[in-house]
């Protein structure tokens, strides 16, 4: 019997000034493995997969979003990983810059670094803060062939905390070669020292092409603001001959051109992706910025602005704009959408709190992801990488799913009302969320509403709702506020992954959640059966590649079998073979791991299937003996020959999955096994003298003189036919 397997993945929990990646020690399950990688920042790698870099150069690969593997040895910790053969030396000259203060260790101080694959280079470009402690800090370019290096140093792109005094004077910048020889730097100072409520500090940079092929960052943490500059896309570089004017709360001839922040407000780990809805022209630039403070106790919290042009103006919902031209405490604000709370299933054992500094992909299949790092009620910060998809819903606002991704998928035709009705668990993700920094910090937890088939919602809110027809889509309003997002199918984060209906919803710069407290049902979505012709069918494995088989009366998956597929009303099918013998689960079972076997057609509805479209050229078979709840199932999801087709839970897994080849007719192949032999001859010999144990699976094929019966004459061509 199948089972679905717990571990327990131990991680090592703490952070050594730059020395260590962070693990933590969390209860998982087997289709997910965890890692530590702080500010993480991904990149789609050229030969497939996904690679992760965070500070102090924590790193790790994925190949499905859900399993994490370190890599590039930063599980030494940062001196002793692949990206530098040695950091001393290789990063000599931004450590230079940055090691003016007794106990300053550059090992502690490589922060938040971006990676892109630079086509035009035929390099990986690494974007590397390396902090100052007096804000005297520089971002720099170091590239590789691979992108788990060895990087080499190219050159410095942006510099902050420079002044006019002997140590991080000016001269010692590119600042000249920008502003000019001998330049006024008055803006940036504030009695001698650096002038933090105008100038940033120089780290956190994030890099992207945007449509239009032009290569930019953005950069910048707290204090004066997040900017941005454009690159030479040749070198990676920062590009020289595009010059900014210096205008207030817009921008700066050495800094670039502002897109948030300022005046120290909080903000930091800015990313920006252009995403756009599946089978959609509607795109925007989306700038991520990471608001409060990134202990698990600080009101750490992801805010999102959007702009339909790469360099801004950057706005959320309401309009309000990214930058802010007077300081004030924002962390608690209502500018921005807040992807998230510190919040709790009731499958969590532990709350995740202070989610943030992430990075965002829009895949080459069109699906949306938010990475970032969450951490926990603990109090010092141990944290782990978390992965939910993005939904853009039907305004072009972006709002994540209630559970970490697993796999699903939005569905096309969208869902049946019986499927999205019922009693929910509810979140609201509330943009003032309480915190007292570094003491603590509110959790939102789950209430319970109910969405009734009549369109209103009852519960901790009263509304109404309503799901458009034909799609995913859906609006929650209540208390004066629509929220827009999409029903989702997800498996929730309890071991058992159980599927449920959920959705995710965004309005007012605020995101809601549900999660459907009763198992997802299968049968009870079904928008319309799913119907195809009568006919003869193999039925092959997307994950092996094998087919649908019978071996002595059990069926397993092996070499290409041909089966008669019939309809027998409701969009519901007969699967038998030549003989007459159906598919049937073993003993009308509703029950995981039930055997399916080969038996004489009875008509029961262990013998009856519904067919799951996946959209993607592949269908499920739902048994009718357990009401649609399961489906076909190769054993262990195997790719071996022989393997055990079974009857479990349907949760569209790759081994439940099957192609429907529509089999050929071979003239003669009155047996229907897919070649002419003397079976065929004898069958027919026998059928033609009334032997009535002589049943042709396919009598069309025996019509050899196609004049619509059966007789002496096309014997006697079939038996010229096997004689030739």
């Amino acid at each position: 019997m199948k089972v679905k397997k717990l571990i327990s993945v131990l991680l090592s929990a703490f952070v050594i000034a730059g020395n260590s990646l962070s693990y933590t020690l969390t209860d998982t399950y087997a289709d997910y493995s965890r890692v530590s990688v702080h500010d993480p920042s991904i990149v789609k790698l050229e030969e497939g997969g996904y690679f992760i870099i965070g500070s102090h150069l924590g790193a790790a690969r994925s190949n499905d979003m859900k399993n994490w593997q370190s890599a590039a040895n930063s599980h030494l910790g940062s001196t002793r990983t692949t990206f530098f053969r040695n950091i001393y030396t290789d990063l000599a000259i931004p450590e230079k810059w940055s090691n003016t203060t007794n106990g300053y260790n550059l090992a502690g101080n490589m922060w938040a670094p971006d990676i892109i694959y630079n086509k035009d280079m035929g390099k990986y470009c690494m974007y590397l803060s390396v902090n100052g402690q007096v804000w005297n800090s520089s971002i720099v370019l170091c590239t590789s062939d691979k992108v788990e290096g060895p990087y080499t140093y190219q050159g410095t792109i942006v510099y902050s905390g420079f002044t006019n005094n002997a140590v991080n004077n000016v001269k010692d910048t590119d600042v000249p070669k920008v502003l000019g020889k001998n330049p006024d730097i008055s803006r940036y100072l504030s009695n001698g020292s650096w002038n933090a409520s105008y100038g940033t500090n120089a780290i956190d940079p994030a890099v992207f092409y945007d449509e239009d092929g032009n290569l930019r960052m953005v950069y910048g943490s707290w204090f004066g603001g997040i900017y941005m500059l454009e690159l030479d896309e040749k070198t990676g570089l920062r590009d020289y001959n595009v010059k900014y004017e210096t205008i207030p709360n817009v921008s700066d001839a050495y800094m670039g051109k502002k897109a948030a922040g300022g005046n120290y407000v909080s903000g930091e780990g800015p990313y920006i992706e252009y995403m756009k809805a599946p089978n959609s022209d509607m795109g925007y630039y989306y700038l991520f910025v990471s608001y409060g403070f990134f202990n698990s106790n600080g009101g750490y919290n992801m805010r999102i602005f959007r702009s339909d042009k790469p360099d801004g103006p950057f706005v959320d919902q309401n309009g309000n704009s990214a930058i802010y031209p007077f300081g004030c405490d924002n962390i608690r604000g209502k500018t921005g959408e807040r992807l998230m709370s510190n919040y709790q299933w009731s499958c969590n054992p532990k709350p995740f709190k202070a989610q943030g500094h992430n990075s965002a992909l829009m895949d080459a299949d069109g699906k949306l992801y938010v990475i970032y790092h969450t951490k926990f009620d603990d109090n010092w910060g141990a944290h782990e990488v978390r992965v939910h998809q993005l939904i853009m819903n039907e305004d072009g606002w972006i709002t994540a799913a209630p559970y970490e991704y697993s796999g699903e998928t939005l569905s096309e035709d969208g869902h049946a009302m019986s499927a999205v009705t019922g009693d929910y668990d509810f979140i609201f993700h509330t943009l003032d969320q309480r915190f007292e920094n570094e003491k603590s910090a509110d959790v939102e937890k789950p209430h319970t509403i109910t969405l009734n088939s009549d369109g209103t919602i009852t519960g901790h809110v009263t509304g109404t709702w309503l799901m458009k027809e034909g799609t995913p889509n859906m609006t929650v309003s209540f208390g004066g506020v629509t929220y827009k997002g999409a029903f989702l199918v997800q498996a929730d984060e309890s071991a058992a992954q159980t599927k449920r209906m959920t959705f995710t919803a965004t309005g007012n710069n605020t995101c809601i959640w549900g999660s459907k407290r009763s198992a997802y049902n299968a049968a009870e979505d079904i928008i319309k059966p799913v119907v195809i012709p009568d006919g003869r069918y193999t039925l092959k494995n997307v994950n092996s590649g094998r087919y649908i088989a019978d071996k002595n009366g059990n069926i397993v998956q092996s070499e290409k079998q041909t089966w008669n597929i019939k309809g027998v009303g409701n969009g519901e099918y007969t699967i038998s073979d030549k003989n007459g013998r159906s598919l049937t689960v073993e003993n009308a079972s509703a029950e995981d791991g039930a055997n399916v076997l080969l038996a004489d057609y009875t008509g029961d509805k262990s013998q009856e299937f519904r067919l799951k479209d996946n959209h993607d050229g592949s269908y499920s078979f739902l048994t009718l003996s357990s009401n649609g709840l399961r489906c076909l199932d190769v054993y262990e999801i195997s790719t071996d020959d022989g393997a055990n087709i079974c009857q479990w839970e349907y949760w569209n897994g790759s081994g439940q999955q099957f192609v429907l080849e529509e089999a050929k007719e071979v003239e003669g192949d009155v047996n229907a096994d897919g070649s002419v032999t003397v079976a065929d001859l004898v069958l027919m010999q026998k059928y033609l003298l009334g032997d009535k144990s002589a049943e042709l699976a396919d009598w069309k094929a025996g019509d050899l003189c196609a004049d619509g019966r059966l007789d002496v004459f096309d014997l006697c061509l079939m038996r010229r036919m096997l004689i030739e």
